[in-house]
């Protein structure tokens, strides 16, 4: 049978619809998770476009790394207090994303409008840093640089790490 054959064939249409469907329905249940997610509108808020958000862009860690070691950035930690006092990029401010949301606390005036900012979170699926660029951008900060490998990368990397004293 040759290739032309088997085209014509009404048994192997059948079996590729057949395979066909079966993939989409267990790929749509194993993915039922996502779905509702995205569904929910959970995936928007990791997106942006150039036009809502001019001056914000994301940077990998040797360009971290340059900018820290030249002290040509401010760099921003958006994670929780507790998790900056535990180890922090090297003159980092902490700027916690929930705390600025809820009102309670305003460190943004030990921030520089001039200077690039480099905000940072956990890394991987962390979206802190993300969220925290876009409320700056929101109160007029221009060069906003969101370094989206962040704390574990920075840390897998083997870099200087400063923490706060216990008793602080």
């Amino acid at each position: 049978m040759n290739f032309k054959q088997i085209l014509k064939d009404g048994e192997t249409w059948k079996g590729i619809i057949f395979i066909l469907a079966l993939s989409l329905v267990i790929g749509t249940v194993s993915n039922l998770g996502l779905i509702k997610k995205f569904l929910r509108g959970e995936f928007r808020q990791a997106f942006f476009t150039r036009e809502e958000y001019p001056g914000l862009v994301f940077i990998t860690l040797p360009e971290v790394e340059e900018l820290w070691h030249n002290q040509k950035a401010v760099i921003v930690d958006s994670r929780p207090v507790s998790e900056f006092r535990r180890g922090h990029i090297p003159g980092a401010i902490s700027v916690p994303l929930e705390e600025i949301k809820g009102g309670n606390y305003s460190p943004l005036e030990r921030l520089s409008p001039v200077k690039p900012l480099i905000i940072y979170c956990e890394g991987g699926d962390c979206l802190t840093s993300l969220n925290l660029a876009r409320l700056l951008h929101g109160r007029g900060f221009g060069d906003l640089r969101v370094f989206s490998g962040g704390w574990a990368e920075w840390l897998a990397a083997g870099l200087p790490v400063e923490k706060e004293d216990e008793g602080s």
